[in-house]
């Protein structure tokens, strides 16, 4: 096996298992992956990632979804806002320098990562209106980033249904995977169609970041959720700096 396939492989392990505990598709973490180990072009290291957000993130709901964790109201709610979000967002990528897309991938990075760390434990929590305005904002965010940035959406989703909506953390996870699932679809489509998809990087990355992402919700299900937060937080942080200081130094 060649290294680049070898490269491929491990993304896909660290995709989904981020997929799956963390409940972000996998594919934010996934485009700086590709353009590090992968060495895959800008364009294609951000999108590459979205074919593969489908199957793993309905692999790690499941495991939530048996539990009866998915709010499936609000997920209705945010995808008839966030789906023709993601179109505009995924076609806009065609007028976009990739560095300038890497340098933002990047700075969402760092940005929810400190959110999610200085945030407090939230109070309330239960069912969401289905009217609220909230959600509405929060799909169109969520929808449009997944879509320009091709991150699934789930890190946007998952800090505002758990900052703005107190949706408790294991439930908001659960939630989000379904819509990072639906969101991918789209994107999927307008960016295949734009030449921004290696599919033989793409076939690599889901071999295992299906099996991951099912470990990763396992994992997931066995923690707090304010532990979950945490971990989510410096993680991200941590590599939302590295990938920017990375993607600066190549411009």
């Amino acid at each position: 096996m060649t290294r680049s396939a070898m490269a491929f492989l491990f993304v896909g392990l660290l995709t989904g298992f981020s997929a799956g505990l963390f409940g972000i598709g996998g594919a934010l973490i996934g485009t700086p992956l590709l353009r590090i180990i992968g060495q895959l072009p800008p364009l294609l290291a951000l999108a590459t990632p979205l074919p593969v957000a489908i199957p793993s993130a309905v692999s790690g709901a499941l495991a939530y979804w048996r539990r009866g964790l998915v709010d499936r109201v609000l997920a209705g709610r945010t995808l008839r806002i966030a789906v023709p979000m993601t179109i505009l967002g995924s076609a806009l990528t065609h007028w976009t320098p990739g560095t300038v897309l890497m340098v933002i991938t990047a700075l969402v990075l760092v940005y929810v990562a400190v959110s999610m760390i200085r945030r407090e434990s939230a109070t309330g929590g239960g069912d969401v209106p289905a009217s609220s305005v909230r959600v509405t904002i929060a799909a169109g965010i969520a929808g449009f980033a997944a879509g320009f940035l091709a991150i699934g959406g789930g890190i946007v989703l998952v800090p505002v249904y758990v900052r703005w909506l107190g949706v408790p953390m294991h439930r908001a996870l659960a939630t989000s995977l379904v819509c990072v699932a639906a969101m991918a679809i789209p994107g999927t489509l307008v960016h295949a169609m734009l030449g921004h998809i290696a599919w033989d990087a793409a076939g690599l990355v889901a071999l295992t970041a299906i099996p991951a992402s099912w470990l990763g919700a396992r994992l997931a299900l066995r923690l707090s959720g304010r532990t979950l937060e945490l971990s989510y937080g410096i993680l991200l942080a941590a590599f939302g700096l590295w990938f920017l200081v990375r993607s600066l130094a190549t411009q």
